[in-house]
């Protein structure tokens, strides 16, 4: 399978290359800076600019997956996700790729969504330090909702690599606040959706099992 890895450079990103290139797929890492990968005779490093819509366009071109692990911690903006998604989903749909899978944080709401109480309120919090981070996780939901792809957003709560693998749990009930996962954990995730259909068009949570 040929697959685009966005973010391929980040800490999630670089695992979800490794487990793509063990398992045998040919990958497009799209990276924002150097390229840090060895070489592989199944690995093509494109750098450029997720807001550059040629250049998006160009490494998406006969892929059959898409595998975003974007962020905006640490950028000017806080759009790096829905500006990369609104590129992507395009060029996607121009190309006949068959699905995108996503990541964002756990306190992402997706459209028409209800939450519990307890939810709300951690939220609200959120968005007194976070605030753009949260509405761009949740922008990039919205615009794969409205798209004609087949997509899954994974959701997590804060990341570590003090766990070692423990598997994972997909679920509609989002974690604890205080709950944390190793990355290498939400790395598997997303590889593993290649092969379970059963949260297509779905933002499911993860937490360990």
């Amino acid at each position: 399978m040929i697959i685009t890895v966005f973010g391929a450079n980040g800490k999630v990103g670089r695992i979800v290359v490794a487990k793509l290139l063990e398992e045998g797929h040919s990958v497009k890492a799209f990276v924002h800076g150097h390229n840090l990968f060895d070489s592989n005779p199944r690995l093509g490093v494109v750098i450029g600019d997720v807001g550059n819509k040629n250049a998006v366009f160009d490494i998406v071109a006969g892929s059959e997956v898409v595998i975003s692990t974007l962020g905006s911690w640490g950028t000017k903006n806080k759009n790096i996700l829905s500006l990369g998604m609104s590129n992507i989903i395009p060029a996607a749909e121009k190309s006949g790729t068959s699905q995108i899978i996503s990541l964002t944080g756990a306190q992402a709401v997706a459209p028409d969504e209800k939450m519990k109480l307890q939810d709300q309120l951690l939220r609200i919090l959120l968005k007194t330090f976070a605030k753009k981070i949260l509405e761009d996780g949740e922008n990039h939901i919205a615009l794969l909702q409205k798209s004609s792809l087949s997509w899954t957003v994974i959701r997590s709560p804060i990341m570590n690599d003090r766990f070692s693998p423990n598997h994972y749990v997909l679920s509609a009930n989002p974690p604890k606040f205080w709950q944390t996962i190793a990355r290498v954990d939400v790395a598997s995730a997303l590889v593993d959706l290649l092969k379970e259909n059963s949260w297509v068009n779905r933002a499911p949570f993860i937490r360990r099992k």
